[in-house]
């Protein structure tokens, strides 16, 4: 009780007294929902919500549906309770419309309309960005109140975001600036060159100065507020070399002109990268990304306490392998969707191939605070008949679409994309107060307790290092 009230307290110094109205909704159909239990949110289908005629973008050749098919993320925008969902890229979909769900009314909208592309496949007013596979690098932004993107994989190159003038990026989008029938970008710069423009976005690349990585491509992001700024740690690749450093990005405060910083933090040295999706543990103080599974691990972990920008090569990442409470391996993939639920202090997957069943991750950490090499997943069956669909396609997985809201205290995840419906359903999940883990075979007793004493130590250690 002690630490949600802390989040509470914490959350409510973010974000003004008004944003709480919209959430009522979503915590009215979480009350009637059974914990580990599932509850659609959406009322109107995501199709319902694209452009149309003269406005919309060519389909290049996917069309809208390949927002959420090809390799995508959306971020959760807590100050109005809204689900911002942008993507496309690479040889999918040249769109780069932003697309709105509003959690109180349950309706899918656009907040913009897609930008023109020449010849040359860039944007003709350099003044939105590129559409691009995502994979988890939206995040919202609320201490500025911005949505980022940093991209992945852009149409029709594949790589990072660029121009005529070379390469841009992060890209910011204003949500208070959201207009269905406006361009994201200038005006005349849209498929109907009548189109009035917005002026929702804002390149920071002039503020970067060459520092950031080589690629974003399978990219991974988790956000936290320090000292009263914007911070998102993630992960690039300078070299393509599979095996991605951790980036510390502190944004400036925009509306004030004021610089943004980014810093080397650690190395990955054995573990893999590859497409995944991370999260942070705040009460170890632990990045925690998806790797590869069998020789490389199932998670590549990097203590942020040993955050160093100075010599990043002296903080290398945990490699950890996760097993079942038997002591069986677990078989990760990288199409899981990864978040920590701080009420729980537990580490949650889902990756849509069990429909409704997700895994939930005791976080191994010892009575010193050192990050143990294994930890335990226990699968949590749904208790509700209603269920997302899963079976996502062409393995491009759930990724960035799997979302933790503290003021919920559940999680917000994004179905497959149904051609049929034209939908691409939104779903509340309820954890368990305390995750539960099935009853064991008596044959499995001995390893169990070995694993249960593993947990015992593991929770010493998050009581002592959160004081």
């Amino acid at each position: 009780m002690f630490k949600k009230t802390l989040l509470a307290i914490s959350f409510l110094t973010i974000l003004p007294a008004s944003a709480m109205a919209d959430i009522s909704r979503l915590q009215s159909l979480l009350a009637v929902t059974p914990e580990g239990g599932w509850v659609q949110a959406n009322t109107t289908t995501y199709s319902s919500a694209w452009a149309t005629g003269a406005a919309a973008a060519p389909p290049t050749p996917g069309g809208p549906a390949s927002v959420v098919t090809a390799w995508s993320s959306f971020a959760w925008d807590s100050t109005r309770n809204d689900l911002l969902l942008w993507g496309g890229g690479h040889a999918n979909y040249a769109g780069n419309e932003m697309y709105v769900w509003d959690g109180g009314t349950g309706a899918w909208t656009r907040g913009s309309l897609s930008s023109r592309i020449d010849a040359n496949n860039f944007v003709v007013d350099n003044a939105a960005p590129q559409s691009s596979h995502t994979y988890d690098n939206n995040v919202y932004l609320p201490v500025n109140d911005r949505f980022v993107t940093f991209g992945g994989a852009a149409y029709n190159s594949g790589g990072v975001f660029t121009s005529a003038d070379g390469r841009e990026g992060p890209w910011l989008w204003d949500p208070t600036k959201a207009d269905a029938n406006r361009v994201g970008g200038t005006t005349g710069s849209g498929y109907d060159p009548t189109s009035l423009g917005g002026e929702m976005w804002t390149n920071r690349q002039s503020v970067l100065n060459g520092s950031e990585p080589g690629s974003y491509l399978m990219g991974t992001t988790a956000y936290r507020t320090e000292n009263g700024k914007d911070v998102v740690y993630l992960t690039g690749d300078q070299n393509s070399s599979g095996r991605p450093s951790l980036y510390r990005y502190t944004f400036g405060d925009v509306k004030n002109g004021e610089a943004d910083t980014l810093e080397v933090v650690g190395v990955m040295w054995d573990a893999a990268g590859g497409t995944g999706a991370a999260t942070i543990d705040t009460a170890n103080e632990l990045y925690v990304r998806s790797a590869w599974g069998d020789v490389y691990g199932d998670f590549a972990v990097w203590d942020l306490s040993k955050s160093n920008a100075a010599d990043p090569n002296s903080n290398r990442e945990i490699k950890v392998d996760l097993v079942r409470a038997d002591g069986s391996a677990f078989e990760m993939n990288a199409n899981y969707g990864v978040d920590y639920d701080a009420a729980n202090g537990k580490i949650y997957l889902w990756d849509g191939a069990a429909m409704g069943n997700v895994w939930s991750v005791d976080v191994g950490v010892d009575a010193g605070g050192n990050v143990l090499d294994t930890w335990v997943v226990s699968e949590l069956f749904s208790t509700t008949a209603a269920q997302p669909s899963g079976g996502f396609p062409d393995g491009n997985g759930v990724l960035g679409k799997w979302k933790y809201v503290s003021e919920l205290e559940a999680f917000v995840t994004m179905d497959r994309y149904d051609t049929l419906t034209g939908d691409a359903e939104i779903w509340l999940y309820k954890p368990f107060a305390e995750a539960l883990t099935a009853i064991p075979e008596p044959g499995t007793y001995p390893m169990l307790l070995a694993g249960l004493g593993l947990l015992v130590i593991g929770r010493i250690g998050r009581r002592q290092r959160i004081g």
